[in-house]
């Protein structure tokens, strides 16, 4: 009986290893067609956090006619790159029309983003690049989402630059996508937590 048990607990955890693997690069391969927009505003005070806000549109705004011209992450993120002097100019210009003498910062880098719930769509834990916009001293709450493709702007046409398996693990509907999105989700967490 205890070598019938071993043997069914070694299947099984052989299983549970090979679903998270598969999980694990379900994510990858989402997290390296992604580019992410992180803005962290100043302190957590009702003006800079709506200030935040404010510079996430207008550098929203900024960025939304450079997507066209991405053919994928790589190239969006070699633009983004090319434009970030503006981009900082862009979020300096919100902050200065509000009477803010803050001073604004950008960065393109892999970061480790948390799970996200957003209105359509929920993204798991893990390495993303990101463009990373910290107004002042940077130690408010801070705003995510996906400028690359477009689920900021415009989720409908964002998501059609996803596969399909990309879109089952991020879209909430049924028990697959619970399932592969927690193991997902704790594989990314583990990771990160393994990192540090």
């Amino acid at each position: 009986m205890k070598h019938q048990f071993g043997f069914f607990l070694t299947v099984m955890l052989f299983f549970i290893f090979l679903f998270a693997s598969v999980c694990d690069a379900r994510q990858q391969e989402l997290s390296d067609g992604m580019i992410r927009l992180h803005v962290i505003a100043n302190s957590d005070s009702d003006e800079d956090q709506a200030l935040k806000l404010r510079v996430r549109d207008r550098v929203l705004s900024y960025i939304a006619p450079l997507l066209s011209e991405a053919e994928d992450a790589q190239s969006m993120q070699e633009i983004l790159g090319a434009h970030m002097e503006e981009i900082v100019q862009t979020a300096q210009a919100e902050v200065a029309d509000s009477g803010c003498t803050d001073a604004v910062s950008a960065s393109l880098a892999g970061e480790y983003y948390p799970t996200r719930d957003y209105d359509t769509f929920s993204l798991p834990a893990g390495e993303y690049t990101g463009l990373r916009i910290r107004i002042g001293e940077a130690q408010g709450h801070n705003w995510w989402c996906v400028v690359y493709p477009s689920l900021c702007l415009d989720p409908a046409s964002g998501s059609a630059e996803l596969t399909d398996d990309q879109l089952a693990l991020i879209e909430r509907d049924g028990t697959q996508y619970i399932v592969a999105f927690r193991v997902t989700e704790w594989v990314g967490e583990l990771r990160h937590a393994l990192s540090k």
